[in-house]
């Protein structure tokens, strides 16, 4: 809404009043000067209480904004022992090597440890799953 179609609107208005039959409302807004003074009262209206809040906002001192204080880190005065779980204790001995690690295997050092998964049948897997799980569980409670 443009001001063009506001001030159609205000003349639309003034002309609806204008044309109704004779009466107190016809005659209060009747000529352009009451037209006028119309705009004027609503404009005070406003700006009067609007003054009166600004003079005492100013009569009262506009609080300034403080400057933000500077922040700073400093270490912290409780030490890291104190604030973080210790570790667990071990609870199984640790690994002892007993021989050099190897860096390089053949066929025949891998022999003794491999198992060709295509030679047993899916029951055969089972039963060696089944067993390492009973193994693991079986000392908890």
């Amino acid at each position: 809404m443009g001001l063009a179609d506001f001030a159609y609107g205000v003349k639309w208005f003034f002309q609806k009043i204008s044309d109704r039959p004779a009466g107190k409302l016809r005659k209060l807004f009747a000529g352009k000067m009451a037209r006028i003074a119309l705009v004027l009262f609503a404009s005070l209206a406003f700006a009067v209480p609007l003054a009166v809040i600004l003079a005492a906002r100013i009569a009262t001192g506009i609080p300034k904004k403080e400057p933000r204080a500077e922040i700073t880190f400093e270490p912290d005065p409780v030490a890291a022992p104190d604030l973080f779980i210790p570790d667990e204790p071990d609870f199984l001995p640790q690994i002892i090597l007993e021989q050099e690690q190897r860096t390089a295997w053949t066929n025949a050092d891998a022999a003794e440890f491999w198992t060709d998964p295509l030679e047993f049948s899916d029951e055969f897997w089972r039963q060696k799953v089944s067993e390492s799980i009973d193994r693991l569980l079986e000392p908890l409670p």
